[in-house]
């Protein structure tokens, strides 16, 4: 038999060994990188998967990079939205129309207060974050509004929001009316006293131009004077109606100092009879029988005007039909008292402090009718009683008082009552004229014998007026109603009722005629358009600059005037080319993206394959723009305790500010609370595609993990396995490799 090495598969069974070997070194390989394959091409068929597994998992990785840099973005848009919120807020409860607080404090404090807040927003609207401005649309690389310096006092040639102002305000009120005290119905004087020998002059409205009454002094004892003094003065008694003898009345007096006086317990006693202690006489009638007990009164307590508080009770029903009543009505006012009529020659002077700091001394001379002096403006005839002289002194004090000048404004609005028609006033605005009261819108009257009338001429200038005829007389509590617009398209009326004493603001006293009504209703419509112009005219066009001045698109707009002329004469803003070289004169107080698009679509961001969200902001948007103006308006306007209009200044403010910040406007497109739900759905929506990204690559990974990876267990066995065959080969082809005859036969 023959046996050699043919006989035995030497080749096939080294291929084997070398195949195992092979398998071993990848098993090997596996084991240690825990991966099928080191190449696409090792992978065979599973590669389509893997390749498109992992470009899913990469897009998903870019997805949830934006999301973390949207996520870090919202972050600080909540914290400002916030924040603006809070301000907002405060702004809005910082202050109500009418409460001025303990001193004025409110007052005070508001203009800082609203500078601050007005700070701390054009801060917030200037967020960045890591380099990248939030709040300027697709504007990032600058910040998007100009500096709280910048924007107030201007910057460099350029004009700020408070030139802007200035130029407004001017062109609102319009120049100064120049007009006379008498002209506006002052002073305001009241004859009274036993014989209609007390005279009171009162201050009331003088302070509203500017005026004050300084002094008063005489230079005989027949002619006393009293004041100025806000305590009642020239107290005179006064009877409703006749008693009979025997009726006791007691008085109650305290000083002014607050001391009382024991009650004074006085009696009537018939006419024609002496009175005793304690005792007046009865007068022919009413007024003489109050003559007659003031009298008994001042013989033993003296001059009453020394008294600031004189109650009378009576035995008799009514009760209160004896009363002592003095001149007060809440402002400094003089008082004349004739003991006896002058002599010729005795003077009376009052001091009036006029706007300037300066003193108008007016002097009233006494003359002797008779005498063929001439007589001068200060001279008052000396009459057969002291009434007759009193009435002389108060029209040459009247005259006199009457003539000094005055200034006021009136809105741009023109107030005419013609001497060939004094029954007639008219209130009329030319067309052309866009500052001031914008419109006259209405007019209206309670008084039957009060005519109201608009009508228009269509000029050119196009002027509407309105005009107030008095055709008879006028009752008490009637009144006229006038409506207009303001600058800041409010609306608002000013009242005029009639009275019969002192009129104060928005109120007229009823002449003897209708021409005397008619020239009282003049004089205090002007009085009252003065006053609502320094106050609530000066509030609406404050913001009417804000809204000139803070813009949407962020560029202003300027009141049209080329010096020498003034603001208080023009018509209109600059147009045109005019207007772009007067906002190239002023600051741009915003300077991102301007766009009629959605501001949340100028910052956007891919979260998943059919999700892209929006998370920009602009700081011009209506709620946010609102507030820079309202803010803006309320940190330039000072209310000073010794200004008079600082009051009613401040509430028209305030309404404002409460109506620009109120809780309705969150429903308003753009308002602060709308952009902050706006950015919470955007949140939320970020959020929930977080979620399924995540829920998704895990589903990725594992399917990945399925087709790329090994079980490091089984891999394991396969590796020991192979290792136990291939050592076995090794031997057994070891053993056939070493076969001859020679072994064989052994």
């Amino acid at each position: 038999m023959l046996i050699n090495k043919s006989m035995y598969p030497v080749k096939a069974g080294y291929s084997a060994i070398s195949t195992m070997q092979s398998q071993l070194g990848k098993l090997q390989t596996q084991l240690g990188s825990g991966q099928k394959a080191q190449t696409l091409a090792e992978m065979g068929g599973d590669r389509t998967v893997s390749l498109a597994t992992r470009d899913r998992l990469n897009r998903l990785e870019s997805f949830a990079a934006n999301i973390d840099t949207v996520n870090l973005r919202l972050n600080f848009l909540d914290q400002s939205m916030t924040a603006i919120n809070k301000l907002k807020s405060e702004a809005r409860t910082s202050a109500s129309p009418t409460s001025y607080g303990e001193n004025g404090l409110t007052m005070a404090s508001l203009q800082q207060n609203s500078s601050n807040r007005l700070s701390q927003l054009l801060e917030t609207l200037n967020l960045s974050v890591a380099g990248r401005y939030l709040m300027g649309g697709n504007q990032t690389d600058k910040a998007p509004v100009a500096s709280m310096d910048a924007i107030m006092n201007g910057s460099g040639t350029q004009a700020g929001y408070k030139t802007v102002l200035n130029e407004r305000n001017r062109a609102d009120l319009g120049a100064d009316q120049q007009v006379t005290l008498r002209g506006l119905g002052l002073p305001n004087t009241t004859v009274r006293g036993p014989h209609g020998n007390y005279l009171t002059m009162s201050s009331s409205l003088f302070d509203k131009i500017g005026y004050e009454i300084a002094s008063v002094s005489a230079n005989t004892s027949s002619i006393q004077t009293n004041g100025p003094t806000t305590n009642p003065i020239n107290q005179t008694a006064t009877l409703s109606s006749q008693v009979g003898v025997g009726t006791a009345f007691t008085v109650n007096m305290a000083k002014l100092n607050g001391t009382t006086i024991a009650p004074v317990t006085l009696t009537a006693v018939a006419n024609g009879t002496t009175p005793g202690a304690g005792e007046f006489e009865l007068g022919l009638d009413a007024t003489q029988t109050a003559e007659n007990f003031q009298k008994a009164l001042e013989a033993t307590h003296g001059d009453l005007d020394q008294y600031g508080s004189i109650k009378v009770s009576s035995s008799a029903a009514p009760t209160d039909n004896m009363k002592i009543v003095g001149d007060a009505d809440g402002t400094p006012s003089i008082g004349f008292k004739f003991t006896a009529n002058p002599a010729p020659g005795e003077t009376v002077k009052v001091g009036i402090k006029q706007p300037d700091g300066t003193i108008a001394m007016i002097e009233m001379v006494a003359r002797d009718p008779s005498s063929t002096t001439p007589a001068t403006a200060k001279d008052f005839n000396i009459g057969a009683t002291r009434a007759e002289t009193m009435k002389n002194l108060e029209e040459s004090l009247v005259n006199q008082v009457g003539a000094l000048d005055a200034t006021v404004k009136t809105g741009r609005l023109e107030v005419s009552n013609l001497v060939t028609s004094r029954d007639t006033v008219t209130i009329s605005k030319n067309d052309d004229v866009l500052f001031g009261f914008s419109q006259l819108t209405a007019a209206s009257t309670t008084a039957p014998n009060a005519r109201v009338e608009t009508t228009a001429d269509l000029g050119p200038p196009a002027v509407h007026s309105t005009s107030v005829r008095f055709t008879g007389e006028v009752k008490p509590g009637q009144s006229v109603t006038f409506a207009m617009k303001m600058p800041d398209g409010t609306d608002t009326s000013i009242t005029l009722s009639a009275v019969t004493g002192t009129p104060g603001i928005g109120q007229f006293k009823i002449g003897a005629s209708t021409g005397d009504t008619g020239e009282n209703f003049a004089a205090a419509l002007k009085l009252k358009l003065d006053d609502v112009s320094k106050t609530e005219l000066v509030a609406a066009s404050t913001y009417a600059a804000a809204d000139d001045f803070f813009t949407s698109d962020g560029v202003p707009k300027r009141v049209a005037f080329t010096p020498p002329g003034t603001p208080e004469a023009a018509t209109g803003h600059f147009t045109g080319a005019a207007a772009t070289t007067a906002a190239s004169n002023t600051v741009k107080w915003y300077v991102g993206e301007i766009s009629s698009f959605n501001p949340r679509l100028s910052a956007t961001a891919q979260v998943d394959d059919s999700t892209k969200v929006g998370y920009g902001v602009r700081a011009n948007e209506t709620g946010l723009l609102e507030m820079v103006r309202t803010l803006a308006s309320m940190s330039v306007q000072e209310y000073a305790a010794s200004d008079p209009t600082s009051k009613a200044r401040f509430s028209a403010m305030v309404e404002r500010q409460m109506q620009n910040l109120s809780a309705d406007t969150a429903t308003e497109k753009g308002s602060v609370e709308s952009i902050a739900l706006e950015l919470g759905v955007v949140r939320s929506t970020v959020g929930n595609a977080a979620t399924r990204n995540t829920a998704f690559s895990g589903q990725l990974e594992s399917l990945l993990a399925d087709v790329e990876t090994v079980s490091m267990e089984e891999t394991a066995m396969q590796l020991l396995a192979l290792k136990t065959r291939l050592e076995a080969s090794y031997q057994t082809t070891a053993s056939v490799a070493n076969l001859s005859l020679v072994n064989y036969l052994k």
